[in-house]
């Protein structure tokens, strides 16, 4: 019983997370990466041809170069991934659209770092990452 159970409720969180997950297919079919794992309630993948780093519900994509630098990225997208499971069809509109243009053009200096941002500060609370 629990193992059905945990089918019903891990098919239920994807369904809330819908719209993500499918532009993360997407993505993970138009990027090919070449590698990946289980992380938590979400898949990891590495690819070359990826910038940064981005969560589409339970994918996460990362650059393959990321892999030896740090851990905290991994983390850090993990947390929008909690985010997704938290607002579900909303993550896109206040989540991924605000901090895809927040990417776009923040420039390192005048004080403040790239992780201010609502979404990226919140992301690292829920991935458990500390800046400090």
């Amino acid at each position: 019983m629990k193992v059905i159970f945990t089918k019903l409720a891990a098919a239920l969180l994807y369904l809330w997370q819908l719209p993500q997950n499918l532009l993360g297919l997407l993505l993970v079919s138009i990027l090919k990466p070449e590698d990946s794992y289980d992380f938590n309630r979400a898949r990891l993948y590495y690819a070359t041809r990826m910038r940064g780093g981005i969560s589409l519900g339970r994918y996460i994509i990362v650059r393959s170069a990321m892999r030896d630098f740090t851990e905290r990225t991994e983390w850090h997208e993990y947390g929008h991934s909690r985010q997704s499971m938290i607002l579900g069809p909303l993550y896109l509109f206040v989540i991924g659209i605000p901090s895809l243009i927040w990417a776009a053009i923040f420039r390192p200096g005048y004080g403040r770092s790239y992780y201010d941002f609502y979404t990226e500060r919140w992301a690292d609370k829920l991935g458990g990452v500390d800046r400090c």
